[in-house]
């Protein structure tokens, strides 16, 4: 099955750059189009911070199902953020001789996850049908490639185009966390918030949390989980007064959520894979944003903005249950977890720049 989904994973498109000026120079851009399914994670970690730069640039936001008739093409610069549907495309395509460049953005190795056994059908249906189908059209008005991390780039190399990184770029922080409790009595919210595609580390935690519950009475359990993962979670051995299975939000709702409701202590695994070897550490900002106290599994994606303090350790059931342990047990311990990841986020904005690559705009000089 493996090489079978070896060769398919082989076989899929992948986005390649191949509309250039005769003279190589990129003419400057006047103005800014973002299409994307906005709000989402993939704008929120990489786009929002940086338009927000741009305060003399004119922007325009579109959804997907959006129409694009008030949008002058002349000197515009388009950047699509994961995906574009048949409308938009065809207005591109119209427009191709007088933009002043097109950016493709991904986030997530999208071959790998239609050809793997992370992601159900539906989440591939609508990754072959908006990321992946348009790619023969798309990639013939390309301008730029943009990636979040090395790794990702890495798996769309090309001699006969070029790869920038878009890393990403948390917002400043405008408020301080709520203080953890350094009581070892008090009830403590641990949360496990990732995505259905996300199934192999749904599976890794459930005895984990199923055994730390056990233990620990004073400890309630958060996870997001829908269909099959959800039934998974309520099957297993775990008190159901301590353990809340929501479904999961879009992204907006589980922004204000998030905001609005911290926790003490967040799971972080990231098993190894094709997938999850590509990803960035953007799950960093979301327990920044819940001020809890985070276990990351040892890996180089998690590794990229570590600082002394944070809890990184192997993918084993007894150094995860070693660490929960930790944290529960030890207020203190906590709290310099939770600082050390507050920290973090400061780390991935300087390693980051506020420009989008490659892009010149009218009286702003070159951004790259």
């Amino acid at each position: 099955m493996q090489t079978l989904r070896d060769i398919i994973y082989g076989l899929i498109p992948r986005p390649q750059p191949s509309a250039t000026s005769p003279d190589g120079i990129a003419p400057a851009a006047k103005q800014l189009l973002i299409l994307s399914r906005h709000p989402n994670p993939s704008a929120s970690y990489y786009l929002d911070e940086r338009t927000k730069a741009l305060a003399n640039v004119p922007i325009f936001m579109r959804g997907l199902d959006d129409r694009l008739d008030d949008v002058d093409g002349e000197g515009l610069f388009v950047i699509i953020c994961r995906y574009i549907k048949e409308p938009q495309l065809r207005w591109l395509e119209h427009w191709r001789d007088n933009l002043a460049g097109v950016a493709y953005f991904i986030d997530d190795d999208i071959p790998a996850l239609v050809a793997g056994d992370e992601a159900g059908w539906p989440y591939k249906f609508r990754l072959l049908n908006l990321a992946i189908r348009p790619l023969p059209r798309l990639n013939r008005l390309l301008t730029h490639l943009w990636v979040s991390t090395e790794a990702l780039a890495g798996t769309l190399a090309n001699a006969g185009h070029r790869v920038e990184i878009l890393a990403p770029m948390p917002a400043e922080r405008t408020r301080e966390s709520a203080e953890i409790s350094s009581a070892t009595t008090a009830t403590l919210k641990m949360v496990y918030h990732a995505t259905g595609i996300h199934r192999h580390e749904h599976e890794f935690l459930m005895p984990i949390v199923n055994s730390a519950m056990r233990k620990h009475e004073n400890l309630h359990f958060e996870v997001f989980a829908d269909g099959k993962l959800a039934r998974q979670w309520r099957r297993q051995d775990i008190d159901s007064s301590r353990m809340k299975i929501s479904p999961q939000l879009p992204w907006s709702s589980y922004l204000a959520r998030t905001t609005d409701h911290g926790a003490d202590i967040a799971l972080t695994p990231l098993l190894a894979g094709r997938t999850n070897d590509s990803r960035a550490d953007t799950k960093r900002i979301d327990i920044s944003r819940m001020g809890a106290a985070a276990i990351f599994s040892r890996c180089a994606t998690f590794a990229r903005c570590a600082v002394a303090g944070e809890i990184h350790i192997g993918n084993t059931m007894e150094e995860w249950l070693m660490a929960v342990d930790q944290l529960v047990e030890d207020g203190d311990r906590r709290i310099v977890a939770r600082n050390a990841t507050q920290q973090s986020i400061e780390k991935m904005r300087q390693s980051a720049t506020l420009a989008f690559p490659g892009i010149r705009f009218d009286g702003l000089g070159d951004m790259a």
